[in-house]
């Protein structure tokens, strides 16, 4: 967030120019998704992908919202930890229930269950993670990317309130799981390049990062709720990381168009 906010000078704007320039993707999607550090060795995406029909943005103030999975919902109020309750800023009612279901009374979690199995959501005391929000997200005909970018950042985000390790760009595609169950589900890490223009290579700290994100302890600490075979399926859809800077070459648009803060109104130059 701030004036770096990655959304508002790098993937609004990029995306944006793109949607511009093709609405259907298919001029800039095979080469976008080819960008990825792991592209080359995870199972073949097929080319000559298209936006679905009437795609529009789902980035910047249209950010897509995927609801937490149900099952993931149920394993936590199940599995609450006391401590996290202790140190939380849970107030009143909120603070008595989350300690009760933390303490494993069993009514207190069968009501839980039972008001998320009516399909109740929103910040109540039995909801133990909200929606989860890519910077950006793609969706083709049989597949869909969930883009996590990143600017200024110091590393990947790696828990939630009630998750004490949870990746960030795992819980996107967990929850574009369950929102695209016929779908491929894909995720790319974008970050700043080192440098200007030519920094298309991500660095070696970035690299580590992103393979810390789909180690076989963080997807099993971060999808406690999915089955050996999801986790699998999870880890095999990780693109890897790439830069904005190498976004930007291979989509052949100027690095130096992009803001360097937010800006008020933007306007891009496409190189020719």
């Amino acid at each position: 967030m701030g004036r770096y906010d990655s959304s508002r000078t790098r993937v609004a704007p990029l995306f944006d120019a793109l949607l511009a320039r093709d609405y259907s993707g298919h001029s800039w999607l095979d080469p976008l998704l080819a960008l990825g550090s792991r592209s080359e060795t995870i199972a073949t995406i097929a080319k000559g992908q298209r936006l679905v029909t009437n795609h529009g943005p789902r980035w910047g103030d249209f950010e897509a919202k995927l609801p937490a999975p149900a099952s993931l919902l149920e394993h936590l109020v199940r599995n609450l930890d006391p401590k996290l309750v202790e140190e939380s800023r849970d107030r009143g009612d909120t603070r008595v229930r989350r300690l009760a279901l933390a303490n494993r009374d069993q009514a207190t979690i069968e009501l839980a269950l039972a008001k998320l199995r009516s399909g109740v959501r929103g910040r109540r005391w039995f909801v133990l993670e909200g929606e989860s929000r890519p910077d950006a997200l793609l969706e083709a005909r049989d597949l869909v990317l969930c883009i996590e970018g990143k600017r200024t950042e110091m590393g990947c985000t790696t828990y939630t309130n009630w998750m004490p390790r949870r990746s960030q760009l795992l819980r996107h595609m967990d929850a574009a799981l369950d929102a695209f169950p016929k779908k491929r589900v894909l995720g790319l890490l974008i970050v700043e390049g080192d440098g200007g223009a030519d920094a298309c290579s991500p660095s070696p700290f970035w690299m580590n990062e992103c393979s810390a994100q789909h180690e076989q302890s963080m997807l099993n600490d971060s999808l406690p709720h999915r089955t050996s075979s999801d986790r699998n399926r999870i880890a095999d859809g990780v693109l890897g990381v790439t830069t904005w800077q190498a976004m930007c070459a291979a989509i052949s648009v100027c690095w130096s168009s992009l803001p360097s803060t937010r800006p008020r109104v933007t306007s891009f130059k496409t190189r020719a």
